[in-house]
């Protein structure tokens, strides 16, 4: 099926949040980078942990999130501008790629099975409300959806539909899966602490945590994301994700998913 127009990355295989990081290692999915951090990195304290074990419930909780998407393959750029709404696990957004000059787009929306592209006549970022009007206004008959591969896009998009749970991460089973406290940093005039997160496991599944995680989350003293970076080998450097309260009124539309709702024996 088609896939957005955008430079073809060397594959890597999918990679999802914390609690699903140790499934993911076993298949030899995650690709970890080594973090060399100006700051000292030191193991979670107990609070640490709990405050991390939180960021997912509290994503879940202020749904829907206005989410930016980056990734840098050094021959080009693709960004997603979007909403994600974690209570019904959707994603829309609008995305652009290539180079500085030769840049195309369309729509993109994404839930925890797939992906689907749309055209879209301007190729630009849109804001919330934009977003949702520019959706609401493609037939779904216009949405060409496919399965996801293992794209560097389609792995953070997986991500980003994976950072929201409906109850909080147990805090000391976390701990152990060894997250570290990388430092400080202030983003957009707040202050977030910097986390590694979960080490990959070995096959085995009694084996100790190893390696770097590919995962670095920044977490604010509510236990908010803001950030979150993805260490993929055929990126230029990790993705980011940007997250941010969506605008008031901003909602993710029902569109593409109406014609699979309306389907006999759909839920």
């Amino acid at each position: 099926m088609a896939k957005p127009s955008r430079p073809r990355s060397r594959r890597t295989s999918a990679v999802l949040t914390c609690t699903v990081l140790a499934a993911l290692a076993v298949t030899g999915g995650l690709t970890a980078v080594a973090l060399n951090r100006p700051d000292e990195p030191r193991a979670v304290t107990l609070a640490e942990a709990q405050r991390l074990a939180m960021a997912r419930f509290t994503t879940y909780e202020t749904s829907p999130e206005q989410v930016t998407v980056t990734l840098d393959d050094g021959a080009g750029s693709t960004c997603v501008q979007g909403l994600m709404d974690h209570r019904r696990h959707r994603g829309v957004g609008s995305y652009t790629a290539g180079r500085d000059g030769a840049r195309s787009g369309g729509l993109i929306a994404w839930d925890a099975t797939g992906l689907a592209v749309a055209p879209f006549a301007e190729p630009r970022t849109l804001d919330g409300r934009g977003l949702t009007r520019a959706v609401q206004g493609v037939p779904p008959a216009s949405w060409v959806p496919r399965a996801y591969t293992a794209d560097p896009l389609d792995s953070v998009l997986r991500v980003v539909a994976a950072l929201g749970a409906d109850r909080p991460d147990n805090a000391q089973l976390l701990a152990q899966a060894g997250p570290r406290r990388l430092r400080g940093e202030t983003l957009h005039g707040t202050a977030y602490t910097v986390f590694s997160g979960p080490r990959p496991r070995a096959a085995a599944a009694a084996a100790p945590a190893v390696g770097d995680s590919p995962l670095t989350y920044w977490v604010d003293g509510k236990g908010r994301l803001g950030r979150v970076e993805v260490a993929i080998g055929s990126l230029h450097r990790p993705a980011r994700i940007d997250l941010a309260p969506a605008p008031a009124g901003a909602r993710v539309p029902g569109r593409p998913w109406q014609r699979q709702e309306a389907a006999p024996g759909s839920r």
